[in-house]
C-alpha cells in the first residue's frame, strides 16, 4: 500500500531530513535497498568532459533491506518429511517434489554428485544429505555434458518461492502449502527493516511503526506534526492520507499487503496515487470502483472521479450506481439483456435524455424506486468524466458476467 501510493515514499525522506539519531538518506529506510559494500576505482564525470578517479576501500552504501529475510518481512521452513520419504532410494521415487523424476536428467545429475541411488535416504550419511538438500550450484560432467547440480531446498527457492502462490499450478500450489512454513522474520519482526532504519525515531516512532498504524490515525499524527523545514512535504502527506479517508479506506494500513486488497480497494488506491500525479491527457479506465462502498461514500468516489476529469484526463467507469451514472458528461447503454441477449445501443447522450429513453435497465434504475416486488435492476456503465471540450462517452453494458446474474 504505501508503496503503491508513494506514501512510503515520502515518509522515507521525513526520516531521512529528521529521524534521531540519523541513519543516511532516503534509500537507508527503504526495504526494497540492500546495504552494500564497494571497493576499487570511481569514475566522475567533471564538466569539460573530464574524468575523476577515486580509489576507495570499502565504501558502504547504506540500505534499509533486513538482510535475514530480504525485505519480505517473513523467513520460509521446510518441512523436510514433505520433500522425500526416507524409506525408499532416490531410484524409487524417494523424493515427493513436483518435476523431480529420477528418469531424466535429473536421475544423472543425482548420480553424477555422487549420490546412492539404490540406497534407502534414511541410510544416507550427513554429507550426503547435505549434498541431496543444501548444494550450491556445482559444475558437473555427465555422460560427456556440462551441467549444473543445486541442492532441492536453493532449486525450490529460486524456481517456487520467488512467485506468487496465487499464480501457482494447482498441484505445485499444494505442495509449497504443505512442505513449507512461513512465518514473520524474527530478526525484522515482520517490518522488512534493518535494524538502523528501524533505530530512528520520531516523536517516539518509527517508520514501521508509522506504516503499521490505520491510516486515519496515521493522518492525524501528522496532521499534529509540525516542522517548518519540511512543511512542503508534510502538506504533502496529509493531502495523501486524507485521501484514503475521503475514499472510504482509512482503516487501511501503509504496510498492507496490495496484493491482499479486494479490486474495489486496489482501484481507488490507485485512484489516489493519480490525484496526486502531474500528468495531464491520460485515459483513465475503472471497472466499478464504488463495490464495498457505504452510500455516503459513493459521493466522495464520485468527487475523485470529477477531480481526475478536471485534471485535464479522460476516465471511463464501469459502474452499475445511479449515483455515480448521473454525473456522467455522456452515457452510452448497451442491452436491453445480459450475455446472448445484449450487446444492441440502447441508448446514447446525456443522463437527462437517459431518464427519459425507452425503457431499459439503466434508464430503469434512473427513473426513481421500483413498486411491488419487482427485482432490483443492475446495469453495468461504461462512463466517462472526461475534460471540457473533449468529448466524453459512458458505455452501459451489460456483457459482464456480474450482470447476468441479475
Amino acid at each position: 500500500m504505501g508503496t503503491a501510493t508513494d506514501a512510503n515514499a515520502m515518509l522515507r525522506i521525513l526520516f531521512s531530513r529528521l529521524g534521531t539519531p540519523y541513519v543516511g538518506p532516503p534509500t537507508a529506510f527503504s526495504f526494497n535497498v540492500p546495504t552494500r559494500k564497494a571497493s576499487g576505482v570511481m569514475s566522475t564525470e567533471k564538466a569539460g568532459g573530464r574524468v575523476e578517479k577515486a580509489v576507495v576501500q570499502n565504501v558502504v552504501y547504506l540500505g534499509g533491506m533486513c538482510a535475514r529475510c530480504e525485505g519480505m518481512g517473513s523467513v520460509s521452513d521446510f518441512d523436510l518429511t514433505a520433500l522425500y520419504d526416507d524409506s525408499k532410494s532416490l531410484a524409487n521415487g524417494a523424493l515427493t517434489v513436483p518435476g523431480y523424476s529420477m528418469d531424466g536428467w535429473y536421475g544423472r545429475l543425482f548420480e553424477g554428485m555422487g549420490l546412492p541411488m539404490d540406497k534407502p535416504i534414511a541410510t544416507f550419511t550427513k554429507k550426503q544429505l547435505e549434498t541431496m538438500l543444501y548444494a550450491e550450484p556445482t559444475k558437473i560432467k555427465v555422460e560427456g555434458i556440462n551441467l549444473t547440480f543445486e541442492g532441492i531446498i536453493p532449486k525450490i527457492q529460486k524456481s517456487m518461492l520467488s512467485k506468487d502462490v496465487e499464480a501457482m499450478q494447482p498441484h505445485v500450489r499444494r505442495f509449497v502449502e504443505s512442505a513449507i512454513t512461513f512465518q514473520a522474520c524474527p530478526e525484522c519482526e515482520g517490518t522488512r527493516l534493518s535494524p538502523e532504519a528501524r533505530s530512528s525515531r520520531i516523536q517516539g516512532k518509527n517508520i514501521a511503526d508509522l506504516c503499521e498504524m490505520q491510516i486515519s490515525d496515521l493522518a492525524e499524527w501528522v496532521r499534529e506534526f509540525d516542522e517548518p523545514s519540511v512543511a512542503p512535504l508534510l502538506k504533502g502527506l496529509r493531502h495523501l492520507l486524507d485521501s484514503f479517508a475521503e475514499i472510504g479506506l482509512g482503516y487501511l494500513s501503509l504496510d498492507r499487503p496490495a496484493g491482499t486488497l479486494s479490486g474495489g480497494e486496489a482501484q481507488r488506491t490507485k485512484m489516489i496515487r493519480h490525484l496526486g500525479s502531474s500528468l495531464t491527457d491520460v485515459t483513465y479506465v475503472f471497472d466499478e470502483p464504488t463495490i464495498g462502498l457505504h452510500p455516503h461514500d459513493i459521493e466522495r468516489m464520485n468527487q475523485l472521479l470529477l477531480q481526475l476529469r478536471d485534471k485535464g484526463n479522460t476516465v471511463l467507469v464501469v459502474e452499475h450506481k445511479p449515483e455515480t451514472i448521473a454525473i456522467a458528461d455522456h452515457v452510452v447503454d448497451l442491452g436491453p439483456g445480459a450475455g446472448t441477449a445484449g450487446g444492441n445501443v440502447c441508448f446514447e447522450g446525456s443522463v437527462e435524455g437517459l431518464r427519459g429513453a425507452t425503457p431499459s435497465p439503466a434508464a430503469t434504475s434512473m427513473t426513481g424506486p421500483r413498486s411491488g416486488n419487482q427485482p432490483a435492476s443492475r446495469p453495468a456503465s461504461f462512463r466517462c468524466v472526461a475534460p471540457p471540450r473533449t468529448t466524453c462517452r459512458t458505455w452501459t453494458s451489460t456483457f459482464r458476467s456480474a450482470c447476468s446474474a441479475w
